[in-house]
């Protein structure tokens, strides 16, 4: 079972509708419990409505939490973005989202609500860029490059063996805030460029690691000999409404009883 861990703002909505699309009710979206990691018990539950599922998603589901039996089961994925953008990308996320909380310069901001190195305690649990690493290696079939979205993608199909409808009409980064974006990374970006370097200093050698060297790798491995496929208008309007009506009248349900 395919198994990607959704990192924020990594163009990982257009990635999951290319699912939706592809697996309909195969696929297995996961619904958070109560803010807390997806935990063995929860996918051991979770199994009850989807022993079949082809794929798994979710910002819940992380790479260094034991699934006990399910290990041997999951085909790791996910992908990285380069780590400032990412950083101030999902900044503006949370200034522009209802929650007044979020509301203050993105120093305070960083700081308060501990953003620093995302990506690197995403796949490792903590700041340990060894750890991370060595994850990736041992667990991940495939890591795509959100600046690379397209090419990643062919890629996935690729270290997967799958045949995939890899169109999509969504865009890969949505900006909330295009003058906001525009004040963090032109007009300041010189007075905060160090700011954001000690923020994602792990991430920036993570990310570099992964451009050069695992993303090189599967680049050479993997030549696109799948076959392109678009399916056809009524395949996956089927697949998306069964995707929902699993998800929202089963699935949902069944999380807040369980």
């Amino acid at each position: 079972m395919l198994a990607f861990t959704h990192i924020p703002k990594t163009a990982g909505t257009t990635l999951n509708y290319i699912l939706q699309k592809n697996f309909g009710s195969k696929l297995h979206a996961i619904i958070q419990r109560n803010g807390r990691r997806y935990s063995y018990q929860d996918l051991k539950n979770d199994q009850f409505l989807f022993r079949n599922a082809h794929c798994i998603s979710g910002h819940v589901l992380k790479p260094f939490i034991d699934y006990k039996e399910f290990n041997g089961q999951l085909q790791w994925f996910t992908f990285f973005r380069d780590p400032i953008n990412r950083y101030v990308s999902q900044y503006i996320h949370q200034q522009t989202s209802k929650n007044e909380n979020y509301l203050m310069p993105i120093e305070k901001w960083g700081e308060k609500y501990q953003r620093s190195n995302w990506q690197t305690k995403w796949i490792a649990g903590e700041e340990d860029l060894l750890a991370a690493k060595q994850i990736l290696t041992e667990k991940f079939v495939f890591v795509g490059i959100t600046e690379k979205f397209d090419e990643s993608i062919n890629i996935m199909k690729d270290s997967f063996n799958l045949t995939l409808d890899i169109t999509y009409n969504e865009p890969k980064m949505l900006v909330r805030n295009d003058k906001l974006k525009n004040d963090l990374l032109k007009e300041r970006f010189d007075e905060l460029q160090q700011f954001y370097k000690d923020q994602n200093n792990l991430d920036i050698q993570l990310y570099d690691h992964v451009v050069k060297n695992v993303f090189n790798q599967q680049q050479l491995k993997n030549k696109d000999n799948r076959p392109v496929i678009k399916l056809n208008k009524i395949t996956e309007s089927k697949n998306l409404l069964a995707y929902k009506i699993k998800r929202n009248l089963l699935y949902r349900p069944f999380v807040k009883i369980i």
